[in-house]
């Protein structure tokens, strides 16, 4: 068949057509490898450059689009007292203002506040932001994150770019800690719904302004489903609580046509019939080993829904060799029935990926040949 373009073939691929290669889809976070696909050593100046061009030539979709123009950490404390180091890929929290539930509980109302004022204004808001490096958290309105992002997409020399994810619960666990956050739903369930319900409606606000199907056709959604051998919530959390805001974002997502990723970290085999049913995902991510998503069971299960990133990243990608890698990824494929897959690692290309592997892992997909 004809050779396809990234965006065709990833379209093809949701919608079980033939295409004429598997597509692949990352995030890269590793400068070697960067550096090397690029064939340039990365700067300040034209670090965003570099990972365009990197990017390009081994990816038909990316997402969190991390430029890595600050190559040393810098720690900096925020207006609400978080304390944060920056790396160019990530940011972890260091230290959280909180010193009993009361000051959890003071901030959760202050947060509901500034994120509903930044709805009206269609402003970013600071407060409803997952601490790493997505896309668009140094703009400062709500229309300059499309604009951004376009500007980048030009650059990617037709590589799709995952539209930036909701990860609504997620904002809350790393805001507040797990354990706070687990406080202030058990102590004061009522304004920790208030406070989801509001991330919610800062994401619904947040679609209304990004949608635009020929920047990207993809959008994304994520939840801390599970673990490596459970459920991270009770079952009445995340049927009764998680999933149905989640879903309400989801269908927003569709509602302008997008073709959906429902990300789920760890063992989600206990979700799968319940968000599949609504009929709006189109595909699901990650298959990590680890947490027991074995690709030819998801398959035989839902052979309509597109299986993404199922190359172990955390022992596989990091420790094995590039022989390995292949015969991991050829199975995975042949797993799959050699279509509706899209091969990645199950998280990102992280900087103690070999590069060797993390091209062993992307050459097997591209040169797998395809039958009929």
């Amino acid at each position: 068949m004809d050779k396809l373009n990234s965006r065709e073939r990833l379209i093809n691929t949701f919608e079980g057509k033939k295409i004429d290669r598997l597509a692949t889809y990352d995030i890269m976070h590793n400068a070697c490898l960067i550096e090397y696909l690029a064939d340039k050593k990365i700067t300040p100046e034209n670090a965003e450059d570099v990972l365009c061009r990197a990017v390009s030539k081994v990816l038909d979709m990316v997402r969190h689009f991390s430029v890595p123009k600050n190559m040393e950490a810098v720690i900096e404390t925020d207006e609400d007292g978080f304390v944060h180091k920056k790396e160019w890929w990530t940011i972890q929290v260091l230290e959280r203002p909180f010193k009993t539930i009361s000051d959890v509980v003071e901030m959760a109302h202050r947060d509901i506040e500034r994120i509903h004022e930044c709805i009206g204004k269609k402003k970013v808001c600071r407060q409803a932001q997952f601490p790493t490096r997505l896309f668009g958290e140094d703009c400062e309105y709500l229309e300059e994150v499309k604009l951004d992002f376009k500007r980048v997409t030009e650059k990617l020399d037709g590589t799709i770019m995952v539209a930036p994810e909701s990860c609504t619960l997620y904002y809350c666990l790393e805001r507040y800690d797990i354990t706070w956050w687990t406080y202030l739903y058990n102590d004061y369930r009522e304004l920790a719904i208030d406070l989801l319900d509001a991330l919610t409606d800062y994401e619904i606000a947040r679609i209304e302004s990004f949608a635009d199907l020929s920047v990207t056709p993809v959008s994304f959604t994520s939840d801390p489903v599970g673990v490596n051998d459970s459920l991270l919530f009770s079952p009445e959390f995340t049927l009764n609580v998680m999933l149905p805001r989640t879903r309400k974002i989801i269908e927003k997502w569709k509602s302008f046509g997008y073709y959906h990723i429902y990300f789920a970290d760890g063992y989600k085999w206990p979700v799968l019939d319940e968000v599949i049913s609504w009929g709006i995902v189109d595909a699901v991510d990650p298959f990590e080993p680890l947490s027991h998503m074995d690709v030819k069971r998801f398959r035989q299960k839902y052979p309509h829904i597109t299986i993404c990133q199922p190359i172990d990243c955390q022992n596989l990608l990091y420790a094995g060799t590039p022989e390995e890698v292949r015969k991991t990824t050829i199975k995975a494929i042949e797993d799959a029935d050699a279509k509706r897959i899209i091969i990645g690692s199950t998280s990102e290309i992280h900087p103690g990926v070999p590069v060797e592997n993390a091209l062993a892992m992307y050459e097997a997909a591209r040169q797998y040949k395809l039958h009929g």
